[in-house]
């Protein structure tokens, strides 16, 4: 599957630079959500221990 962005006319350097630094975003925004879930996650377990629900 061809992407059109990538597709325009752009020499292999740049289509290559802008794939590598798409690909950099995509990590950063998956180890954020991945954060976001520890941090929910930790959150929600602190209170229920503060509460004694946990067990």
């Amino acid at each position: 599957m061809t992407d059109p962005i990538v597709d325009m006319h752009w020499t292999p350097e740049q289509k290559a630079e802008f794939v590598r630094r798409r690909r950099g975003r995509n990590w950063a925004l998956l180890g954020a959500l991945v954060a976001l879930c520890l941090l929910i996650y930790a959150i929600a377990v602190v209170k229920l221990l503060h509460s004694g629900h946990m067990w």
